[in-house]
């Protein structure tokens, strides 16, 4: 490199530093954290601007693969959902006097049996079917698994409806049949949705949980009914009944909050030994009780006029009981509140209450817990749901209670008022 060249590099140099000592007495240098942390934001707003228009579909869409997903998780719980009721409903049943009939009536007692074979979620059969050109499809609706009718949900949950129905046709069913909307509200997050996935089968006089994921609309103080068809492997559209015409439904109510004892009947109830019948009253060493009770009893012996929801572990130490209310969505803002209490002259009454919230799919996460016993007042429970970080999404939530020993049978313990609003 000559002299002439260094020379130029010298001069440019002192050129550049020159403007830098004059720049810098006139303006403030930017930190560099903050820099990036102004360019983020500005991406971050330019990004929503440009995805607003599009961003409710985008909120609404839901793929094959989501779907199939969500069917075969949610099988998994619905059988063992049903299992565990047949199984204590028949337990129960054997121990019970067969009724006896008035003057002139024959009775049945009534049972519920699951045939040899039937499955609740159904399992991959070894067989291979051929079903007739002649075969008939029918199906019996025969009860509600999730979502009564009736119940409330608040706006923009998202749920999924499931209701149990036999093949009482001839055909055996197979992945090519559907659950498909019919007419009533569109409230579907899909129009159709598989009853099986491949290679599963349901033969005639089997049981079969179906389903249909929903969407709660923005309709405060609306009521919604939807209809939903089964569709053959031939496109044949078919309800139940004799002339294939009645429906599926789901009838629900949006409201802005959810009343937990006007909605007792929505209510999944669980114990150590796993899922049990809402509305038990015999609390034994074998199931715990959950249960609506009209007239309550409060350990300082004043009755609110309102009605409560009654529950008690099973017998022993350490025993949980639980009821189970969703998925809900609430907004920003949003309290949960509960009274609670023990029963009057129960000395020894002692417990642990427990609120937890599951996202569907997650593990549930405990937000909040609260000691009860009796000290002849009423207990209040209250906390904003922003607090623990639920909101705006889709939660259920599991009031837990615990047995802390003493006197087991004592350990009953009252909820009146308790709501999300």
């Amino acid at each position: 490199m000559g002299k002439n060249s260094s020379e130029v590099i010298v001069k440019n140099l002192i050129l550049f530093l020159i403007g830098s000592i004059i720049l810098s007495a006139c303006v403030t240098t930017p930190d560099m954290s903050s820099m990036e942390a102004t360019v983020n934001a500005a991406v971050d707003s330019a990004v929503k601007t440009a995805v607003a228009p599009y961003e409710s579909r985008y909120e609404n869409f839901v793929t094959t693969d989501d779907l199939e997903a969500s069917q075969q998780e949610q099988n998994k719980t619905i059988q063992q959902y049903i299992t565990e009721h047949i199984d204590r409903v028949n337990t129960s049943r054997e121990s019970e006097p067969t009724p006896v009939a008035e003057a002139g009536a024959s009775v049945t007692p009534e049972t519920v049996v699951i045939n040899a074979g039937t499955q609740m979620a159904p399992t991959p059969t070894a067989y291979s079917y051929n079903n007739s050109d002649t075969c008939v499809d029918r199906f019996e609706y025969l009860y509600d698994i999730t979502i009564p009718d009736g119940m409330v949900i608040t706006p923009y949950t998202y749920f999924t409806k499931t209701w149990y129905i036999k093949n009482s046709g001839d055909c055996t069913w197979n992945s090519n049949y559907k659950l498909i909307y019919q007419s009533g509200a569109e409230v579907g997050q899909a129009k159709e949705f598989p009853i099986l996935n491949k290679g599963y089968y349901i033969k005639p006089g089997e049981s079969l949980a179906v389903s249909a994921q929903l969407a709660a609309p923005d309709g405060i103080g609306n009521t919604y009914t939807t209809y939903w068809a089964m569709k053959t492997d031939r496109g044949e559209v078919i309800g139940d009944g004799e002339a294939k015409n009645v429906y599926l439904s789901s009838n629900f109510r949006v409201e802005r909050s959810f009343d937990v004892i006007q909605n007792f009947g929505s209510l999944s109830c669980y114990d150590d030994h796993g899922f049990f019948q809402c509305g038990l009253r015999n609390q034994t060493a074998e199931h715990g009780i959950v249960y609506y009770e009209p007239v309550p009893n409060f350990e300082n012996r004043r009755n609110q006029g309102k009605p409560a929801i009654v529950v008690a572990p099973p017998l022993g130490e350490n025993t949980v009981v639980r009821f189970e209310f969703g998925p809900l969505r609430f907004p920003r803002g949003s309290w949960f509140y509960t009274n609670f209490s023990c029963f009057p002259a129960t000395p020894h009454c002692d417990v642990q209450i427990r609120l937890y919230v599951r996202k569907p799919g997650y593990d549930e996460v405990l937000v909040s817990e609260i000691r009860e016993w009796n000290d002849g007042f009423m207990g209040e429970w209250k906390f904003r749901l922003d607090d623990v970080e639920v909101f705006d999404q889709d939660f259920v939530y599991a009031i837990e209670v615990q047995s802390n020993g003493g006197s087991d049978k004592e350990d009953m313990i009252t909820f009146a008022n308790t709501r999300i609003y």
